[in-house]
């Protein structure tokens, strides 16, 4: 309880005493495992990982455009999932990325910009240094690499669940490629379905505390 309160009391960091103006805000806690020391979320932060992931992903207007509280909510949730993975990865001891693959990372993603003035100007206006954007995009790469070695290994789809899967969705087996693109989506779909399951299980091994109301899964109306 203690160090709960002194998260909260960290949350509002003040200019001065009588101007009392927010400065940063806590808007998470994680503790993974429930029981091990806290680590806080700032909305610094949460803001940064969002361009960054929004961008990666290619879209580019979020390097500038306001981010509202369905974004962040959404952003805190993947940013959670990450940060649990990248601890059991860790914690299984899943090889670093290498050094090289985390500058092409970071190659491709100031290419996502019209060109280098751009990639250096978002750094800037984000207050993002170039390291702390390679190791943003390195958790990224060892997360993606430790769920590609969990889901979907030895996974199989029957002919028979292919079938279902046409005739369910009133397509014919007999259309060129019509079963390989069935078996395909059914495997995606699995390995989706593991993931999710596998991200579960992580939370509820943790404890995350969301402290900004509006970034709760069920924001109060």
């Amino acid at each position: 309880m203690a160090d709960m309160l002194a998260i909260l009391l960290l949350a509002t960091l003040t200019a001065s005493p009588a101007e009392g103006r927010v400065v940063e805000r806590i808007v998470a806690v994680v503790r993974n495992p429930a029981g091990a020391q806290a680590r806080p979320i700032t909305l610094t932060r949460l803001t940064e990982e969002a361009r960054v992931a929004l961008v990666g992903q290619g879209a580019l207007e979020a390097a500038t455009a306001e981010l509202d509280a369905p974004a962040l909510r959404a952003a805190l949730r993947w940013l959670v999932d990450q940060l649990l993975v990248a601890d059991e990865a860790a914690r299984l001891q899943v090889d670093e990325v290498a050094r090289e693959d985390v500058q092409a990372s970071v190659r491709r993603f100031a290419q996502r910009f019209p060109s280098e003035a751009d990639f250096r100007r978002f750094l800037a206006a984000s207050d993002l240094a170039e390291e702390d954007l390679a190791v943003a995009l390195a958790r990224d790469l060892k997360v993606q690499r430790y769920l590609e070695s969990r889901v979907g290994r030895g996974a199989r789809i029957s002919d028979d669940e292919v079938a279902r899967h046409l005739a369910g969705q009133g397509a014919s087996a007999a259309a060129p490629g019509a079963r390989q693109a069935a078996r395909d989506r059914l495997l995606a779909e699995r390995a989706q379905a593991q993931v999710h399951q596998l991200l579960a299980d992580l939370r509820a091994r943790a404890d995350v505390r969301v402290l900004a109301p509006e970034l709760a899964e069920d924001p109060a109306r």
